[in-house]
């Protein structure tokens, strides 16, 4: 009960960048796969009359980029930007705003604490980028918008960019806590975070990205769990 309470009040808080993040990503997002379906769509090419009935279409007209292609961008961006700022939000601001005694003077672990706010951010992220993209994607494999299913891999690539904005949220999170200076180690959680945004970004291969996008969640939560276990707040 203790746990709901704390993740209900940590949900509370992020409640409202959430909304801006889908709000954002469903504007714009929204807006440019409907200027998509007008621009490209084979289908309705040839019942414009590009093609008339009983003639063969060229395969190069078939053939076409997945239109979320573009919306890809901003997926990325609303995960990374929703990431970071529930990172800052959580455990930056309580810094300046020396609010922690406050927080954890209740009669419960620290790791129920940080459990809460990590399951928080979690459930944002997939509440208000997830679906979204999962809305848009519904939105594009409908018959009567491109006449084409979409690829399961764009659809898979949407997810890891979600996961990116896990990966960026860890990272804040970890330096947020970091005692040190910045020009030691407190910029650690950040660049790994960066540092992971960008081979992924830079990765075809699906299952070197999830194996990267795995071990470096694995290496921040380990890394977030000893430190907040262990700080004098």
């Amino acid at each position: 009960m203790r746990f709901a309470a704390l993740f209900g009040k940590e949900f509370r808080e992020c409640l409202p960048w959430m909304l801006l993040a889908a709000i954002v990503l469903f504007a714009f997002g929204g807006f440019t796969l409907r200027m998509q379906a007008h621009d490209i769509n084979p289908i309705r090419e040839w019942s414009r009359g590009y093609s008339t009935p009983g003639t063969t279409m060229q395969a190069s007209r078939l053939t076409f980029n997945s239109p979320l292609a573009v919306v890809g961008p901003w997926v990325f961006g609303s995960a990374i930007g929703l990431g970071l700022i529930l990172g800052a939000c959580q455990f930056w601001i309580p810094n300046f705003t020396r609010t922690w005694p406050f927080l954890l003077h209740r009669s419960v672990h620290r790791s129920t604490v940080l459990a809460a706010k990590l399951t928080a951010a979690t459930v944002g992220l997939i509440l208000a980028v997830g679906g979204i993209w999962v809305g848009l994607f519904w939105y594009a494999c409908r018959p009567d918008v491109f006449g084409m299913p979409q690829p399961a891999r764009i659809f898979i690539e949407g997810w890891i960019f979600i996961t990116l904005g896990l990966v960026a949220y860890l990272g804040t999170a970890v330096s947020g806590l970091s005692e040190a200076r910045w020009y030691t180690t407190k910029i650690f959680g950040i660049a790994l975070a960066a540092i992971v945004i960008f081979v992924t970004a830079m990765q075809w291969s699906l299952v070197w990205a999830l194996a990267v996008i795995a071990f470096s969640i694995a290496l921040l939560l380990s890394q977030l769990f000893d430190t907040f276990a262990t700080k004098e707040f």
